[in-house]
């Protein structure tokens, strides 16, 4: 089979931005993206395709977007070069290609976490290699859930005979916040210099780009008309301003575009519209925010975890702002009924009416 061109993985590249782009629109009831095409003239040749979701409380998507680029010309960029130096040797005017899907989601609900995902081809002179990752950053994270995440994961790797668990390793060290000592949220899978078979490799990043649905839609469909409170809404904002750092100071992607003269705005689009720092804060021990803190922010082995292991970290359930035990006295009912009664309403009319049927019998 003749070597994959450009033109392929280009195509391939918008097909994952138009599929991810379509299902934010169905999943957020017709939210529409604002797009954004540009050329890298005079700098070069190509361009991009940015869509940017920029709304409010009662929109799915407060701040997201999915960005798809292609640009070359016949001398890399001074700050890529050096970065380059071992691979390139002293060779002064390189030219080059790259391409890719870069998104960022950051929804309204505190319930529903925020996602990053990246797929890129690059060509330097001779060189050539694939790269990319997905990693979930959650606030209020159900471990089920997250289970479920680094599933779809793990099972776009073995399709294609990829090693999760390398990649998942990558992906804890990577987004890690050094002055922070955590990792930015639960991780994923994170993967760069794939150069091996061009067509093969390619044929895997297209569908990590596509698994990004498959992994992030059973959970953001589950939460995202999941009620919350103001005090969750605030931890949400201050544990945004973790992304943010992590984002500014280590994220190679935005400090190699910010120092090769890229286009800062598609660069800077990762940013949540408001997060907040508070000096020195911490939740008070005993709270769901600390447990999370406590659990979820360093590197889990979360496909063998045990039912023994998944509840010690499963946090509390919430609902309208009373715990479990709160709501067990204002309805007056077992814990067994009430428990039933959060799982009816998060699955709909069809778990109310098992709810119901459950409740007579107990």
């Amino acid at each position: 089979m003749a070597d994959i061109t450009h033109d392929e993985i280009i195509a391939g590249f918008k097909e994952v931005q138009d599929h991810i782009a379509n299902w934010v629109v169905s999943t957020g009831n017709g939210q529409m993206y604002l797009e954004d095409n540009w050329n890298y003239a005079p700098k070069g040749d190509g361009g991009g395709r940015t869509r940017v979701w920029e709304g409010n409380a009662g929109n799915f998507m407060e701040k997201g977007g999915v960005n798809f680029s292609a640009i070359g010309g016949k001398n890399l960029p001074a700050a890529a070069l050096n970065n380059m130096a071992k691979t390139l040797g002293e060779q002064k005017e390189v030219p080059f290609f790259a391409t890719g899907v870069s998104l960022v989601f950051h929804p309204s609900n505190p319930n529903v976490p925020t996602i990053h995902m990246n797929i890129r081809y690059f060509e330097a002179g001779t060189n050539w290699w694939f790269g990319g990752g997905i990693d979930l950053t959650p606030y209020y994270p159900n471990v089920d859930q997250v289970i479920g995440f680094h599933k779809a994961l793990k099972d776009v790797c073995d399709r294609h005979g990829q090693p999760y668990q390398e990649y998942k390793e990558e992906c804890d060290k990577y987004f890690f916040l050094k002055h922070r000592g955590e990792t930015r949220g639960v991780g994923g899978i994170f993967f760069e210099y794939l150069r091996n078979d061009k067509r093969k490799m390619f044929e895997f990043v297209k569908d990590v780009g596509m698994t990004l649905t498959k992994a992030y839609a059973p959970i953001a469909l589950a939460n995202k008309d999941l009620s919350f409170t103001p005090e969750m809404r605030e931890f949400q904002l201050l544990r945004r301003s973790r992304y943010v750092e992590f984002n500014l100071l280590f994220d190679r992607g935005t400090k190699f575009g910010i120092e090769s003269d890229g286009r800062t705005e598609s660069i800077l689009m990762s940013l949540p519209t408001v997060a907040k720092w508070k000096y020195s804060f911490q939740p008070a021990e005993g709270t769901i925010e600390h447990k999370f803190i406590s659990n979820y922010l360093k590197p889990q082995e979360w496909l063998s975890m045990t039912e023994e292991d998944k509840q010690k970290i499963r946090l509390h359930v919430v609902c309208h702002g009373k715990s479990q035990n709160s709501l067990l006295k204002k309805l007056k009912c077992s814990q067994s009924q009430c428990v039933a009664l959060v799982a009816g309403a998060v699955l709909g009319v069809a778990g109310t009416l098992a709810v119901l049927k459950f409740s007579k019998k107990d």
